[in-house]
């Protein structure tokens, strides 16, 4: 898979230079008790996905892409409240499209729902879109670039993206980053195992319509980066189980008002941010993670 969180950043996973698509991902990310930022107060956070792609062929140019992705969240947002669940749902809607020998396109519209749920509400929904270009050097080796763009609930997400994906001609090694969100680099020990690293960024944000500390409506801004070694099993050509273990690098789930907002955000660069945080943040600490595709092999 391309990005670990779905597709973010979650878009990333469509477009794999390889000769396969991922139709199904299951996937369980955990952390071990940490503690909110100068407290013994600690909490885990618990995280459930499920993403389904199905790519429908239209000619030899183009494909349709469909499919959604569920994610669930539970976690204390508070040191002194009781834990919350919070949740999206994204549809994908797009295309794969080949311009030239050298050239193709990925283009995706994402409308999602994310929230606690409690009540829907038009702060529940977001929509973005997401552009990704790729010039194939060779069969073993292409370039990325692209753009994706969502309206959080902060204000405007804009994201550039660039990346490079390369296979060693053994087939055993493997390189694919598509920055800011991913970086992963494997090596197949063996045809049915496979080490790697990897680093998975994410920024998200989902509307709560009751903040417990203050009983008005307001959003939690998630933002995770991770580096994680893992093992790959092939439990057949299609079923593969991927287990991941790794650390936190500034993550945070901050809660801020409904009307606290920014002018636009890039990643690490938020223009015009005066808000004012809610919450205190949950310092990094450990991550493991289980997941489970099935993989569909092209002719």
């Amino acid at each position: 898979f391309i990005l670990v969180s779905i597709f973010a950043v979650n878009c990333t996973e469509i477009v794999n230079a390889q000769n396969f698509v991922d139709l199904v991902k299951l996937n369980h990310n955990n952390t071990l008790q940490t503690p909110f930022e100068n407290s013994a107060t600690q909490t885990n956070i618990a995280e459930t996905d499920l993403e389904l792609t199905l790519p429908l062929a239209i000619n030899a140019q183009t494909n349709l892409l469909t499919g959604f992705i569920f994610e669930k969240i539970n976690t204390k947002l508070f040191e002194n409240e009781a834990r919350e669940t919070f949740s999206s749902i994204s549809l994908k809607l797009g295309m794969n499209k080949i311009h030239s020998e050298k050239w193709s396109g990925t283009y995706v519209l994402l409308p999602k729902l994310s929230s606690d749920f409690e009540h829907l509400t038009k702060r529940d929904f977001q929509i973005g879109v997401f552009a990704l270009l790729k010039y194939k050097k060779n069969e073993r080796t292409n370039y990325k670039v692209g753009l994706y763009s969502n309206a959080e609930l902060f204000g405007p997400w804009v994201v550039p993206l660039f990346g490079i994906y390369y296979l060693s001609a053994s087939d055993q090694f493997e390189v694919n980053v598509v920055a800011p969100f991913l970086a992963d680099f494997n090596y197949k020990v063996h045809r049915t195992i496979g080490v790697g690293l990897n680093y998975a960024g994410q920024v998200r944000t989902y509307h709560l319509n009751q903040v417990s500390t203050t009983g008005n409506s307001g959003y939690v801004e998630r933002a995770t980066n991770e580096v994680s070694t893992y093992l790959k099993f092939n439990l057949t050509k299609s079923l593969i189980l991927q287990t991941k273990f790794g650390h936190s690098i500034g993550r945070h789930y901050r809660v801020y008002n409904d009307d606290d907002r920014v002018s636009i955000g890039f990643p690490l660069v938020f223009i015009g941010d005066d808000r004012q945080q809610l919450n205190t943040d949950i310092e990094d600490g450990w991550v493991y993670q289980f997941m489970l595709l099935y993989r569909f092999h092209k002719p």
